[in-house]
C-alpha cells in the first residue's frame, strides 16, 4: 500500500452542515526516515522541537511499530493498536522511534456535530490516547 494523503477543500454548505472532513490518508514510515513525510501543506507540517496546534480533530490509528506523543497532559507510549485524538487548539507533537518506524491512518473533521460526537464519546475522556489493539484478518 502506497502512501497516500488528500486534504479537503470545504464549501459553505459543508462547513455548516456540522460534520465535515478536512483529510484522509494513510503513511508507511519506516525505520530511520524522517517525520513527518514531505508534502503537507504548511498549517499541517511541523517538526518535533516546536509540536504544532490544529484547529480541527484529527483520529490517528497506528497498525504497525512504536512512538511516542506528547500533549500537555504529558507523554504517552504509541504502539500497534493506539489510537490518538488531537482535539481542536491543542498543543502536540508526535512520531515513530527511529528504530521501529509505524504504519499510520488518519482523518480529520470539523463542525459543531463533529465536537458534540466527541465530547460525549466517554472513551477519551482524560487522554488522548486508547489502545484498541490490532487484528488484519
Amino acid at each position: 500500500m502506497s502512501d497516500y494523503f488528500k486534504y479537503l477543500t470545504q464549501s459553505l454548505e459543508d462547513k455548516t452542515s456540522g460534520f465535515y472532513l478536512t483529510v484522509g490518508g494513510h503513511a508507511h514510515v519506516p525505520p530511520g526516515k524522517e517525520y513527518p513525510p514531505d508534502g503537507h501543506p504548511s498549517g499541517y507540517n511541523f517538526n518535533w522541537n516546536k509540536g504544532r496546534i490544529l484547529q480541527e480533530y484529527q483520529i490517528n490509528y497506528i497498525t504497525e511499530g512504536e512512538g511516542i506523543m506528547e500533549t500537555a497532559e504529558g507523554e504517552f507510549l504509541i504502539k500497534e493498536g493506539s489510537v490518538i485524538l488531537i482535539r481542536p487548539n491543542m498543543w502536540h507533537r508526535y512520531k515513530p522511534l527511529k528504530e521501529r518506524g509505524w504504519m499510520e491512518h488518519y482523518v480529520g473533521f470539523k463542525g459543531e456535530f463533529a465536537a458534540r460526537i466527541i465530547d460525549n464519546f466517554d472513551i477519551f475522556v482524560g487522554t488522548s490516547v486508547i489502545q484498541i489493539g490490532f487484528q488484519e484478518k
